[in-house]
C-alpha cells in the first residue's frame, strides 16, 4: 500500500484545522510533532499542530486578591493549543482530530 507524503500529510492537516476552525482562526500555527501510527488496519499520519487562539484568552485568578485595587492590571494569559490531527495515511483524507494535552 502507498502512503502519501509527509509533507502532504502535514498540508492535509492544517488545512483541516484552518476548515474546523473558521469562527476563530488559529494563530501562530506550527507543526509540532507527526508519525505514523496503525489504528485497525489503517496508516495514519498523526500530526500535532500547535497555535493560539483567540477564544483561548483568559484572565489569571488571584483568588482574593483584586489587583485593580493595588492599581495594577490583570494580566492576561493566552494558552497554546495543541491538536493531534490524524490523517488517513493512503488517501490523504481526514480521519479525527484530538486535543492533545501537554505537562
Amino acid at each position: 500500500m502507498s502512503r502519501i507524503p509527509v509533507k502532504d500529510a502535514v498540508r492535509h492537516a492544517k488545512e483541516s484545522l484552518i476548515d474546523l476552525y473558521q469562527d476563530d482562526l488559529p494563530k501562530a500555527l506550527a507543526l509540532e510533532e507527526i508519525e505514523l501510527v496503525t489504528e485497525g488496519d489503517h496508516e495514519l499520519w498523526s500530526v500535532t499542530l500547535g497555535f493560539h487562539r483567540s477564544k483561548s484568552v483568559s484572565t489569571v485568578n488571584h483568588g482574593t486578591l483584586d489587583l485593580a485595587n493595588l492599581g495594577l492590571q490583570t494580566p492576561q494569559v493566552e494558552n497554546r493549543v495543541y491538536k493531534t490531527v490524524f490523517i488517513d495515511a493512503s488517501t490523504g483524507e481526514f480521519v479525527k482530530m484530538d486535543m492533545r494535552q501537554v505537562q
